[in-house]
């Protein structure tokens, strides 16, 4: 095995996968319980083209990440991974960089905004080494009440 990656588009089956598979952290995995457990489709709605990809090292799918457009240029973005993406994490980390980077500036995307968990360090660090700049704390905005950071990105 070559352990390559390939990017391929976004397709709400791979969301699915990832979701329904061990997630990449336990904080992430009450997200993804709650999720499958009311059928949320909301989540499984990421498919827009030219603005999500899907990431594999051997034919498996490993995480996907993009950004769906709320409104004019501004876009909410998303990353999501199988625990398997901890046998491969800079190589994961460097393709969600340069993949986000060029499609908020291929689709003139001026405000790209995220969420992460405020307990989830990771998650925290991933944002800020993405470019992400931290607006301030969402208190009870996740779905367990959890707290929330805005993060956003400006290009």
């Amino acid at each position: 095995m070559t352990n390559r990656l390939i990017i391929i588009p976004y397709r709400q089956d791979h969301g699915r996968l990832i979701m329904e598979s061990q997630m990449n952290h336990m904080l992430t995995q009450k997200d993804a319980s709650f999720i499958i457990k009311d059928n949320n489709k909301e989540c499984m709605d990421l498919e827009q083209e030219h603005l999500a990809f899907t990431g594999l090292i051997n034919d498996k799918v490993i995480a996907a990440a993009g950004m769906k457009r709320i409104w004019g240029n501004v876009a909410e973005g998303w990353f999501i991974a199988k625990n398997d993406v901890w046998n491969y994490p800079i190589t994961i980390a460097k393709a969600v960089k340069q993949n986000i980077d060029y499609l908020a500036t291929s689709n003139n995307i001026k405000r790209l905004q995220t969420a992460v968990r405020a307990d989830f360090g990771i998650g925290i660090r991933f944002a800020k080494w993405l470019g992400f700049t931290n607006e301030g704390l969402m208190k009870s905005y996740g779905f367990d009440g959890s707290d929330h950071y805005r993060f956003a990105r400006i290009y």
